[in-house]
């Protein structure tokens, strides 16, 4: 014999009681007996018929976790190889201009263009040339610096590398200009990584 509570009084009643003794409430044994079944622990303690989500959320949590950086991954090297050796050149002069600036958040690049030579084994070498400007210290454009990257593709060790990124110095070159010569930059720089069949290099001449 099981006692139950009383649906009217909640009073203590035998299960074999047809009515509560205290109250005189009729004691249905059909649904105390389903809501006991139902409400029954299962083996791991909890309701029988819980639908127990939380390992699934755990799950969908973790697989999140891993997806995100393998897609991104994926998409840089997809990225990558779509670019192609002169992309990554861009990206190299675009990212070290960027710290000559005095505000790299404003940097603008005017005009720029690819110089890419390859040798019979397949090895490339790229110059990006052009002119770049950004806001100086009155929060002002100046009208653009030139500028010249260099960078190396070798084919076969299938390495990469910008050896150098180079901005003119406007001071040097209007002092070249007014005695007739070429600046530094002009000489080492553009004259050396810049020409091509529709870039000519850069001659002497004397302002005025």
């Amino acid at each position: 014999m099981a006692l139950l509570s009383c649906p009217e009084c909640e009073a203590s009643v035998s299960d074999q009681a047809s009515s509560c003794p205290h109250c005189g409430y009729p004691i249905s044994k059909a649904p105390v007996a389903a809501q006991e079944s139902h409400s029954l622990p299962n083996a791991q303690g909890s309701p029988s018929g819980t639908n127990k989500s939380g390992g699934h959320g755990w799950a969908w949590f973790f697989a999140i976790v891993v997806a995100v950086p393998v897609v991104l991954i994926a998409s840089i090297y997809i990225r990558n190889k779509a670019v192609g050796p002169a992309g990554w050149a861009q990206d190299n002069t675009v990212k070290a201009l960027k710290e000559h600036m005095k505000d790299p958040s404003s940097m603008v690049i005017r005009s720029s263009y690819v110089v890419q030579k390859t040798d019979d084994k397949g090895n490339q070498t790229i110059s990006i040339c052009g002119i770049v400007d950004g806001r100086n210290g009155f929060g002002g454009y100046s009208g653009g610096t030139r500028f010249a990257s260099k960078s190396e593709y070798s084919k076969s060790l299938e390495t990469f590398d910008t050896s150098a990124v180079q901005m003119e110095d406007p001071e040097q070159q209007r002092t070249a200009k007014e005695v007739g010569m070429l600046s530094g930059f002009d000489s080492v720089y553009w004259n050396d990584w810049c020409v091509d069949a529709a870039h000519p290099a850069v001659v002497a001449s004397k302002d005025g």
